[in-house]
């Protein structure tokens, strides 16, 4: 019986040294997907914040993102940036709790997008935000959900 226990914690002490360099990396998906999330500032006291994400486009290329505004949240505008920091064209509608970001030309496979949701004023607690994303790609109908991205807030 000791002799399994050992094998086991060796086993697992073993399985969890193994380098993340190994483990798959998420921007070598094959579809579109969702990277990093952040707020600036972090402090969800301070008004009109900057909520951010990435958005990893991958396989069609994307003419449209839908994201979903959490109840308790309300953001004055989005830019989108590609990674050299240039301004994306598009028309940004935001309807109550959907904003719509309609791209001038369709975002190709294999860029990384930073959508910026700009003078969001928020709950004054420290909080996860969820805002649902999905997009609308080049010759497919209908939205598909790239999932929650994820934003972290707290009260310092």
């Amino acid at each position: 019986m000791k002799k399994l226990i050992y094998a086991t914690a060796f086993t697992l002490v073993l399985a969890s040294t193994v380098p993340s360099a190994w483990a798959s990396n998420p921007n070598d998906a094959n579809i579109t997907h969702l990277g990093k999330s952040a707020a600036i500032p972090i402090d969800s006291l301070v008004p009109d914040a900057t909520h951010k994400f990435d958005v990893h486009t991958q396989g069609k290329a994307v003419s449209e993102l839908a994201i979903d505004i959490p109840e308790e949240v309300s953001v004055k505008g989005i830019v989108v940036k590609n990674k050299s920091g240039q301004k994306i064209p598009a028309t940004v509608s935001i309807n109550g709790r959907k904003a719509t970001v309609a791209f001038s030309e369709p975002v190709a496979s294999g860029n990384s997008l930073t959508v910026f949701m700009n003078g969001v004023d928020g709950p004054d607690y420290g909080q996860t935000l969820h805002y649902r994303v999905s997009a609308k790609f080049v010759g497919m109908n209908g939205d598909i959900s790239l999932g929650l991205a994820r934003v972290q807030t707290s009260r310092d």
